[in-house]
């Protein structure tokens, strides 16, 4: 972990085993976690080799002949992900290994729309994610820029996940709420059927009840409970899907009290920001 804390302005707050959060600075936090954690499902086959510099490459091996290779950095970031179907077909899903130009704020086109709400029509849903997409965007960014920078990752619409709410302090998803998740799962395998390149982040939040920090632990295990219950119930693909808390950085209603609306997961499709829009047309 020390060799990781190469900013002497960063120190250890919250370290839960599978997740670890980094103060730097006065308000500024961040997680440290393995990546590949949703891809380690029941039968899968992981195998991992780890570099001197301490990068791993782990390879999960299913019983149809599909494989997941994945390289990530010694903090357990992901850098590149590649799906290789039984046909031995290949989709380059995440590469931040590629130099991507500085994001300049200022320079960015506006978001169309900030939320885009499931309905029970899925060629009606798709148009309107499309529609509430930044369009001529003229780049593509990293996945890291994506997760780190709010306006970068906001154009693109985010998807309300309604259906299922939190107890405060709690990151566990009743079987009811799961079940309740099929428009939600219909939508990501009918998109991830026509492009199995399709990357979905699954974002979680918190109320400002409690610690910054423990805040954001909380609403990274929110995220992941979505993203598993996403793959469990409806069999949507774990590798397609990022995982990532943003604590109560984001409130829906601006309050510091104890506040449900604000105990939420959303889900952006975030393909057009990783892949120029000029290279897929």
């Amino acid at each position: 972990m020390g060799a990781l804390l190469n900013n002497r302005n960063d120190r250890v707050v919250a370290n839960t085993g599978d997740r670890v959060v980094v103060q730097r600075g006065e308000d500024d936090y961040y997680i440290l976690k393995d990546d590949d954690a949703l891809l380690r499902q029941p039968g899968a086959r992981v195998r991992t080799e780890t570099f001197d510099d301490g990068s791993t490459r782990t390879i999960v091996s299913r019983d149809d002949g599909s494989r997941i290779i994945t390289i990530r950095d010694a903090s357990g970031r992901v850098l590149r992900r590649v799906s290789e179907d039984p046909d031995g077909r290949r989709y380059t899903l995440i590469d931040d290994t590629i130099s991507y130009e500085p994001v300049r704020v200022d320079k960015l086109p506006p978001p169309q729309a900030r939320e885009v709400t499931l309905v029970d029509d899925p060629l009606a849903l798709r148009v309107a994610i499309e529609r509430a997409s930044a369009s001529n965007i003229g780049r593509a960014f990293s996945l890291r820029q994506i997760r780190q920078i709010e306006e970068v990752r906001k154009l693109v619409p985010e998807i309300p996940v309604e259906s299922v709410t939190f107890e405060t302090g709690s990151a566990a998803i009743a079987p009811s709420q799961a079940r309740n998740l099929a428009r939600l799962g219909d939508l990501l395998l009918a998109l991830i059927e026509d492009d199995p390149s399709e990357v979905f982040l699954v974002e979680g939040h918190t109320d400002a009840v409690g610690s910054a920090a423990s805040n954001l632990a909380l609403s990274d295990r929110r995220a992941e409970s979505l993203a598993l219950a996403l793959t469990e119930y409806f069999g949507v693909p774990p590798e397609n899907m990022v995982v990532q808390g943003y604590g109560e950085a984001d409130l829906k209603v601006q309050t510091g009290e104890a506040e449900r609306q604000n105990r939420r997961v959303v889900v952006r499709r975030i393909t057009p920001l990783l892949v120029e829009r000029v290279a897929r047309n």
